[in-house]
C-alpha cells in the first residue's frame, strides 16, 4: 500500500480523535481557570518534544541567538500561545461536530494569506492568476456557511435563554459569531503559522531557517509561557494542577494526538505537497461523524448542512493549489 495514503490515514484519524479527546477532557463548563489548564498540558507535551529535537541536533544551536536571527518565529510563538489557550473555550461551549469543521478551515485561510503573502514578496505577478474561480468559489461558500451556521446557533441559543432565566454574562453567545469565534481564532492562527513557517524556511525568499529550530523555539517559548500558567493557578486556587492525574489526562492525550498528527503530516507533505492538504480538509468528517457515534452530539439538519459546506469549501480551496 502506498506510503502517502497510510500516513494520509493516519493524520486524519489521529486529528478528528484530538477534538473528540479535548471534548472530553471538559467537565464542567463553571471549571475555574479551564484554558490555562488545557495550555498547561500542551506545554507539557511541547517542551518534551522540543527537548528531544534539542537534545538530538547534531548542530551547536543557542536558544536566544536563535529566537533574535528567526524574529518571526518567535513573535509568532506568543500569538500562538494566547490564540490557543483562548481558543479552547470553543470545546467548553461547541460540539466537537461543530469545532472541528470550523477549525478546519485554517487549510484554506492559509492559502489565502500564502497568496497575499506571495504578492507582497514579489513571488507573484497578479492576484488574479492565483485566486482561481474555484478557489475564490471555495472562500465563498465557506463565509457564507460560517455565517449561516452562527445566525441558526445564535438563534437556538436565544430561544433556550427566553425559556430559561437570563443571564447577561453570556449574551455575547447570541451576538454575531458567538462561540463560533473560538474555533475561527484558532484557524486564523493556525493559518498564520503555515505562513511564518514558510517564510522562516524558504532558502529563496526567507530566512533559511533550520526546519528543527523553529520546533524548539515555538516549543520552548509555549512551555514557559505554561509553565507560567500553572504557577498563576497554584497562587489562585492554591492547588496544584496535576495535569498526569487521571480524570485531566484527556487534555494531555489531545494534545499528545494533535503533535502526532503534525508528525506524520510532515511525513505526507514530503512526498506529496500538492494532494496532503485537498485530502486533509475532510477530517472534520470523520470528527462529526466521532462527535455523532462517541459523544451523541445531536445538531440540526441545518447546522449538519452548514458544517459539511464549510468541509467543501476548505476543499475546493486548498485543492486548486498553487503551483
Amino acid at each position: 500500500m502506498n506510503s502517502w495514503f497510510i500516513y494520509i490515514v493516519i493524520v486524519i484519524l489521529l486529528w478528528a480523535m484530538t477534538g473528540l479527546i479535548y471534548k472530553a477532557g471538559i467537565h464542567s463548563e463553571s471549571e475555574k481557570h479551564i484554558c490555562l489548564k488545557y495550555s498547561v498540558s500542551v506545554g507539557v507535551v511541547f517542551f518534551a518534544i522540543s527537548l528531544f529535537y534539542l537534545v538530538t541536533r547534531d548542530e551547536p544551536f543557542t536558544i536566544w541567538e536563535s529566537a533574535i536571527r528567526y524574529w518571526p518565529m518567535t513573535v509568532f510563538g506568543i500569538i500562538y500561545f494566547v490564540i490557543n489557550t483562548i481558543s479552547f473555550n470553543g470545546y467548553i461551549y461547541n460540539e466537537v461536530t461543530v469545532e472541528c469543521p470550523v477549525e478546519g478551515i485554517s487549510g484554506g485561510t492559509s492559502t489565502v494569506l500564502l497568496i497575499a503573502t506571495y504578492l507582497i514578496m514579489g513571488k507573484a505577478n497578479s492576484a488574479s492568476k492565483l485566486m482561481t474561480p474555484l478557489r475564490t468559489a471555495g472562500i465563498v461558500i465557506i463565509l457564507l456557511s460560517i455565517i449561516l451556521l452562527a445566525s441558526v446557533r445564535n438563534r437556538e441559543e436565544r430561544s433556550k435563554r427566553n425559556s430559561e432565566a437570563c443571564d447577561r454574562r453570556t449574551s455575547w453567545k447570541t451576538t454575531g459569531l458567538g462561540t463560533l469565534i473560538f474555533p475561527f481564532m484558532f484557524s486564523m492562527v493556525d493559518a498564520l503559522e503555515t505562513v511564518v513557517t514558510g517564510v522562516c524556511l524558504d532558502r529563496t525568499y526567507g530566512y533559511s531557517m533550520p526546519a528543527g529550530d523553529s520546533i524548539i523555539i515555538v516549543g520552548m517559548e509555549y512551555s514557559i509561557l505554561a509553565f507560567g500558567c500553572w504557577i498563576y493557578i497554584l497562587i489562585a486556587d492554591r492547588e496544584f494542577y496535576r495535569p498526569f492525574k487521571k480524570e485531566n489526562l484527556p487534555r494531555l492525550l489531545g494534545s499528545v494526538t494533535d503533535n502526532a498528527g503534525i508528525v506524520f503530516y510532515s511525513y505526507a507533505m514530503a512526498i506529496d505537497s500538492v494532494s496532503t492538504d485537498p485530502v486533509l480538509a475532510v477530517y472534520p468528517v470523520v470528527a462529526m461523524i466521532g462527535g455523532r457515534i462517541f459523544m451523541k452530539e445531536k445538531v440540526s439538519k441545518v447546522q449538519y448542512i452548514s458544517v459539511i459546506c464549510i468541509v467543501l469549501g476548505s476543499v475546493m480551496v486548498v485543492a486548486d493549489a498553487i503551483t
